[in-house]
């Protein structure tokens, strides 16, 4: 459903009155920037549209979009159900350091001394630290590591690799 190099940044709920506005859940760490986008492309089952964003408005924690060429609630209820997005190239520049998630999915990870110990798998957001899940190499089990930065020594996206230096024992629990 989803091309590789794109992010979702919402889901549309439902129609918004009856003049075509449809009602939207951010999806993204960056709800503010629905602002900046003059067009994204929605994303049904069995269809893609790019669409141009007319004009947003909040509504609590949602977004209002009205989009050009969408002027009523039959065609508003069309896209019920559709995910915006937009190229993972246009996403918002996070700060050194911080990473996407679907950044850190797949890399290997290595103790400092280069030995391999697996990969990512999944992340957990918590209201604390990250939580990476690793599945080991030599068990195949999956291991919890916190995405702290005294665990997690270095992040090279090119290379495909997260060096970590866990604590006794973490790797066992």
């Amino acid at each position: 459903m989803f091309n590789d190099n794109e992010a979702v940044i919402g889901k549309v709920l439902s129609p918004h009155g009856n003049v075509g506005v449809v009602k939207v859940l951010p999806l993204t760490d960056f709800p503010e920037r629905i602002h900046e986008l003059d067009r994204v492309e929605l994303v049904l089952p069995d269809s893609r549209i790019l669409v141009t964003i007319e004009s947003v408005a909040m509504s609590g924690r949602y977004w209002l979009l009205n989009l050009v060429g969408v002027d009523d609630r039959e065609k508003a209820l069309g896209f019920k159900g559709s995910f915006l997005v937009v190229r993972k190239e246009d996403r918002v520049a996070l700060p050194e350091g911080s990473y996407y998630h679907d950044q850190l999915l797949g890399l290997k990870v290595l103790t400092p001394g280069g030995d391999k110990l697996g990969q990512i798998v999944n992340i957990i957001a918590t209201g604390g630290h990250d939580q990476f899940v690793m599945k080991r190499d030599d068990t195949g089990k999956t291991a919890l590591i916190p995405a702290a930065r005294v665990i997690v020594i270095s992040v090279d996206l090119k290379a495909g690799i997260i060096v970590i230096d866990p604590p006794e024992g973490l790797l066992e629990l």
